[in-house]
Parts: C-alpha cells; sequence; structure tokens
C-alpha cells in the first residue's frame, strides 16, 4: 500500500516539514503553503530559483544545476577547475 491509501488527502501535505517549488501557480502555492501567505511573485525567470518553505516562513534561493556527468566529475576530482 502507497502513502495516499494509509494517509487521508488533506493530511498528506503535513508529512512534509520543508516545501520546495519552482515555477509555481498561485493555486499551486495555495495547496503546499497555504500557511505562509499569498503567493510572492516570481522576480527571477531564470532557471535554479526556487522558494523554499519550512516553519511557516519562505525564502527564495538560488540552486545549482548540474548534470549526472557534471555531478560525477566534481565528485571525482572537486579541484579541477573545469569539472
Amino acid at each position: 500500500m502507497g502513502p495516499q491509501a494509509t494517509v487521508p488527502k488533506g493530511a498528506a501535505r503535513e508529512l512534509f516539514a520543508t516545501v520546495i517549488l519552482a515555477r509555481f501557480t498561485a493555486d499551486t502555492w495555495q495547496v503546499l503553503a497555504p500557511t505562509v501567505g499569498p503567493a510572492p511573485k516570481q522576480r527571477h525567470p531564470q532557471q535554479g530559483r526556487y522558494h523554499v518553505i519550512q516553519h511557516g516562513e519562505v525564502e527564495e534561493t538560488q540552486a545549482i544545476r548540474m548534470t549526472d556527468a557534471d555531478v560525477v566529475a566534481w565528485l571525482t576530482d572537486p579541484d579541477d577547475p573545469s569539472a
């Protein structure tokens, strides 16, 4: 049985202490982060911008975008400037 079979639909989001949203709609925000207020305007259209919701607060953050090959190169030789 999956989580949907054991957790009431409305309570499912209560299982997550942190929610990370990117390129979301106002409706999605209201479903996943209703306690922190209205959806913020997404000021930065570039990829890699996220909103992190935790403990009733929201922070906009920038994430590093790496391909699988980039990650392997960085993990195997983190001092290589080309990785």
